[in-house]
Formats: structure tokens, C-alpha cells, sequence
């Protein structure tokens, strides 16, 4: 019998208390060593940000900004309009992200901000959290309109996971002495879950076959993997056709021509996105495979903006909403089978700490907890790597 999400929350919540007790080894020393670097390097950027445009301000003043960008050097963007606010033209990384072949200033200010951030965010505070037993103890909490877990003092659900720098912060977070890391995620779960809604039989096929979908995609639209990797993620997720442009840097009507194609080659895609807005649109909410329903009073407001930002979220929430379902399923049947393991989870991921020498032995059981997940007939991967800290991890 399936639960229901109101029965997973439940199974799921003493394991995050047992998980913030546990906690993860951080070493402090190397993130202070790696604060002193990222310091050193603003002060570099810095100085080239205020060289390129001739002058000295505030880089973290967006009131000054705008008059450096949009005033002084008078950047505009040749083929998409910038965001305005009360205040001026927006300096978003959105909108900055628009203006980065118009001039060398641009990438060293988004360089800039992301260095700033991470320091401020993870490398200063966080040696500074570690309790007395070495070990940094988030807080978990369910409290997100899908159900995705979120995490508090410290929020680790945010470290960059794919640039340099955030694979950096991530090695400061190490298995204790005599133990190792092993890290479990999901490959493109929230694909598997749009298509398995869709009942597309294209990209089910893709998936029984183990194909990698985003290759698919690509050959049947005749564009290159990351432009097939945009349009899959951005399509399940309600993104327009504007706001696909920005992201692939190309005409608002190449955008249009991709999205037609795609669901030419897709149409199942194309009617489980119908299917949850007609829901919505007839009932006023949507709900997870599992039940967890998601209301949209706004949806009747007549304003156009609010509809399309209800119609965005209620496509996201049966995907995101269901993706956190299947994720705490595999907590609830992992800390069974491997109890007082398990110690983060982030987005996809789940993190263990083991004893060293048992990789092979227990990689099997973490792979066949998360995977073995009958709810949606289709089959879900796990990719499976391990290492002495969390940044440094090799595959299985």
C-alpha cells in the first residue's frame, strides 16, 4: 500500500533529528586558509573591476552600480531588454548575465559577487559553528511548499555543486578519523518523474534503455547537449520562450522554434503539463504522487502576472513535490538498513559516512535503497561515489 506524504513526513522526521545530531567533521583550518585566499582575490578583481571602468565605487552598492553600468559606461544589451525596478535598471545577475560579451567589466563583477558570497556565506561563518565535537550540526526542516527539505545554521542546501569553488568549500567537510564519505544522487530524477507523469513514450523508452536523455534530446532537435540539457530542464519547469532565449543566449524566436520541436518529439510532455494546468485551473491547487497538495487562490485573480506565476509553481510543484517523496522513501528504507550513516542530504543527494574498507560492500545496498522505489514504474539511477571528504569524491 502506498503511503501517503503526511505518513513519509512523519518516518522521515526522527531521522533528520538523528542526522542533525550526527552531524559532519569540518575542517575549520583549511576553510579559514580558503577565506584568506578568497579575500586576496577580491581585492584583485577589485582592482581590475574599478581599472575597467576608470574609476573607484562601491562593487557591492547597487545603487552605484547602476550608475556605473547603465550611466557612465551606458551598457545595453544589443538582443534582450533589461529588467527595470523602482530604483533603475535591475543589476540581477539575470540581467548582468544578458551583458556579459558586452564588456570586460561584466564577468569580473559576476566573479566578484560569487567570491563575496561564498565567503560571507560559508568559509567566515562556518568554522565558527562547529560544535565540540568537531562536527557542524544543521538543522533540517520540511517546511517547503513541496516537501523538499531545507536546512538552517548552517544552510548547506546551497553550496555551489559543480564550480570549482564550491567543490573547494566542499572538501573542508571530511569523514571522521578511520571513516569515509560516500555520496549517492539521483541522476535526473526530476526528468524521470515529468515523463513518467507525461506517460511520454519517447523519453519513457529513452530511460527503460538507460539511454542519457539529454544526448536524446539533442539529436532530435539537432542541437548540441547543453542546449538540450536547458530546454529539458527549463520546458518541465514552465519557461518561456523569452526567458529560454536569455538562458541560451539566442532570438526569442529560435527560443519558440526549439520549444515547438520539442514537443513535437515529446508530446507527452507537452500533455502532463496540460493535464496539471487544467487541474489547476478546475480545482484551484495541484497535488504529488503522494498526495501533497499545493493550493492557488491566485490562479482566479484576473491578473495576469499572478496566473502565470501560480502556473509556473503548479507545474514545478507534482515534479519537485514527488522528487522530495522519493528521496525521504529512500532515507526511511536506508536508515534501516544502514543506521547512523546517514548525515546530509542536499537536493538529489544523500551523504554517508562509513567505516573505510566497506565502500563495495555497502555501495550495493545504498544503490538498491534508493533505486528499488516502486511508485513510478520506470527505473530510477543512483550514482554512487566516495572519498575522504565531500568535494573530492571519485565513482564506484
Amino acid at each position: 500500500m502506498k503511503m501517503t506524504y503526511k505518513e513519509i513526513d512523519q518516518h522521515v522526521e526522527p531521522i533528520l533529528r538523528s542526522m542533525e545530531k550526527r552531524g559532519i567533521t569540518l575542517n575549520g583550518g583549511y576553510l579559514r586558509d580558503l577565506a584568506d585566499e578568497f579575500g586576496t582575490a577580491l581585492a584583485d578583481l577589485e582592482e581590475q573591476i574599478h581599472d575597467s571602468v576608470g574609476h573607484q565605487f562601491l562593487i557591492s552598492s547597487p545603487k552605484q552600480l547602476q550608475q556605473v553600468l547603465y550611466h557612465d559606461l551606458k551598457l545595453t544589451s544589443p538582443q534582450f531588454s533589461l529588467r527595470r525596478t523602482k530604483t533603475g535598471t535591475s543589476t540581477a545577475a539575470s540581467e548582468l548575465n544578458k551583458l556579459i560579451d558586452v564588456h570586460p567589466v561584466i564577468p569580473l563583477i559576476l566573479k566578484w559577487r560569487e567570491k563575496a558570497k561564498l565567503l560571507s556565506t560559508y568559509l567566515l561563518p562556518l568554522p565558527e559553528m562547529v560544535g565540540e565535537d568537531g562536527r557542524l550540526h544543521t538543522h533540517f526542516r520540511q517546511d517547503t511548499h513541496t516537501g523538499r527539505l531545507s536546512s538552517s545554521a548552517p544552510n548547506l542546501q546551497n553550496i555551489p555543486a559543480k564550480s570549482e569553488d564550491g567543490a573547494r568549500i566542499r572538501t573542508a567537510f571530511v569523514a571522521g578519523p578511520g571513516n569515509v564519505l560516500i555520496s549517492a544522487d539521483y541522476a535526473q530524477l526530476e526528468l524521470r518523474i515529468a515523463a513518467w507523469l507525461g506517460k511520454d513514450a519517447s523519453m519513457l523508452q529513452a530511460f527503460q534503455e538507460g539511454r542519457d536523455i539529454h544526448t536524446e534530446t539533442a539529436q532530435q532537435l539537432k542541437v548540441d547537449r547543453r542546449v538540450a540539457k536547458a530546454i529539458n530542464f527549463g520546458l518541465i519547469f514552465g519557461k518561456g520562450a523569452y526567458t529560454l532565449a536569455e538562458e541560451l543566449g539566442t532570438s526569442r524566436e529560435q527560443a519558440q522554434e526549439f520549444i515547438d520541436r520539442y514537443f513535437d518529439a515529446f508530446p507527452g510532455m507537452r500533455a502532463g503539463m496540460d493535464h496539471t494546468l487544467s487541474e489547476l485551473h478546475a480545482k484551484g491547487s495541484v497535488k504529488t504522487l503522494f498526495g501533497r497538495k499545493r493550493y492557488f487562490p491566485e490562479i482566479k485573480s484576473g491578473n495576469r502576472m499572478l496566473v502565470g506565476a501560480a502556473e509556473r509553481a503548479a507545474l514545478n510543484h507534482p515534479i519537485q513535490g514527488t522528487e522530495a517523496e522519493i528521496i525521504k522513501l529512500a532515507m526511511i528504507t536506508l536508515e534501516k538498513s544502514l543506521p547512523n550513516t546517514l548525515i546530509l542530504q542536499v537536493h538529489d543527494e544523500l551523504l554517508f559516512e562509513i567505516e573505510k574498507g566497506k565502500e563495495k560492500t555497502l555501495a550495493p545496498i545504498i544503490a538498491a535503497g534508493m533505486e528499488e522505489i516502486n511508485e513510478i514504474e520506470l527505473p530510477l539511477k543512483v550514482e554512487l561515489k566516495s572519498g575522504p571528504n565531500w568535494g573530492e569524491l571519485e565513482k564506484l
